[in-house]
């Protein structure tokens, strides 16, 4: 009741809601189809990003997008990649009529209201399942979903397993680690923005949780690895800033790049389309990032901190990125590792962690370079447009 009373003192907003409204009147007249994607995160605009690619090229489909309504910046990154008029706020959008709605947000997504017969669907933005089980209340009003891999069939299980009604799932994979699998011409561009030259390149990516190497460690262990003869990428979790607004990461991270020549600081929202540019990965216990670096078959790095373990359960994919992975507990012990890469003197570990990464993506991830491909059939199909 909030949010509609918010509209309707706002007549620039209540005109733009009937607007749209007719709009969807005309489009279902003539058999067409629309769909809304709602997002909250500037990054969460590449997981549709693929299937957005191609969907806008069929003449019976509209795709509009439907922005936090008073976040700016989502805002106007948005203005960058689509056109305003498919722009709406989340103010007005559960107030119209679409035939689809597409959300990868497990905290409180804005929903079409119960009047509408809209097809909710969930395509989800990360490739662990712990943090979904405190959202089951929110996830089992989805119509639709979209599963990454079999354990978030095992999860959509439990989030309906009192429902009478029973979602539909479709075993897409992960639409945004197709790029992962195909020559991208991105990936040049990107060696050239951030001068990555013959060293071997270090992807850091920490997760924002209280039990990150970067909580512990601080920006020393970071000086510390600047010291060998590498390039280090810095691509911390988007919530890193939000989460901590008092430790001005932000500032701290463009010190670091300041003053260190082989230390990039990345600002771009999709951490994906890093994984190309990295020889191995640092991160942390709980990042998807983990799992999905395991494709590139390349050396992975965990601060694997066992008090993470006991504040979530059904963790079974993040115990075994820690099992498969190369650990370190300081800073020394980071650096004694990297250095024996760099050295090809643990050949026989990086052998046979590679061997780990192929079996533990069959058996979380379904088959990576599809997911674009199949989440469109889906769409198609649920629309009646294939």
């Amino acid at each position: 009741m909030k949010r509609l009373f918010k509209l309707l003192i706002r007549p620039t907003y209540f005109f733009k809601m009937v607007s749209y409204n007719l709009e969807m009147i005309i489009s279902k007249y003539k058999q067409n189809k629309t769909i809304v994607y709602n997002l909250h995160q500037d990054y969460f605009y590449d997981i549709f990003e693929t299937i957005y690619a191609q969907l806008k090229t069929n003449p019976r489909l509209k795709i509009y997008f439907s922005y936090l309504e008073g976040n700016a910046p989502l805002k106007s990154y948005l203005e960058n990649k689509i056109e305003k008029k498919y722009l709406i706020s989340s103010l007005i959008s559960p107030y119209i009529n679409f035939d689809m709605y597409i959300c990868p947000e497990v905290n409180g997504p804005n929903f079409p209201i119960h009047l509408f017969k809209t097809k909710k669907v969930e395509i989800y933005h990360g490739s662990g399942t712990y943090n979904l089980y405190s959202k089951a209340d929110v996830l089992n009003k989805f119509d639709i979903h979209f599963a990454i891999g079999p354990k978030f069939n095992e999860f959509i299980d439990f989030a309906y397993k009192d429902k009478k009604r029973k979602p539909k799932i479709y075993n897409v994979g992960y639409p945004k680690l197709d790029i992962l699998l195909r020559k991208n011409n991105l990936t040049n561009e990107l060696r050239k923005l951030y001068k990555i030259d013959k060293r071997k390149t270090v992807l850091y990516a920490p997760h924002w949780n209280e039990f990150s190497s970067l909580h512990f460690f601080q920006e020393a262990f970071l000086k510390s690895l600047a010291k060998l003869d590498i390039q280090i990428l810095i691509k911390p979790h988007n919530y890193l800033y939000t989460q901590y607004p008092q430790d001005n990461w932000l500032n701290r991270f463009e010190k670091l790049a300041d003053n260190f020549e082989n230390i990039s600081f990345i600002k771009r929202p999709n951490t994906q389309e890093l994984y190309p540019l990295a020889d191995m990965m640092i991160t942390d216990t709980g990042t998807t990032a983990a799992l999905e670096f395991c494709i590139m078959g390349k050396p992975l790095l965990i601060y694997c901190n066992e008090a993470w373990f006991e504040n979530n359960n059904h963790s079974e994919v993040e115990r075994d990125l820690c099992n498969l992975a190369i650990s370190f507990q300081s800073a020394e012990e980071l650096n004694q590792k990297i250095s024996l890469i760099i050295q090809n003197e643990n050949i026989a570990e990086l052998k046979n962690q590679k061997e780990l990464q192929k079996e533990i993506v069959s058996k979380y991830l379904y088959p990576p370079g599809e997911g674009t491909s199949k989440a469109i059939s889906a769409i198609l199909t649920e629309l009646e447009l294939d």
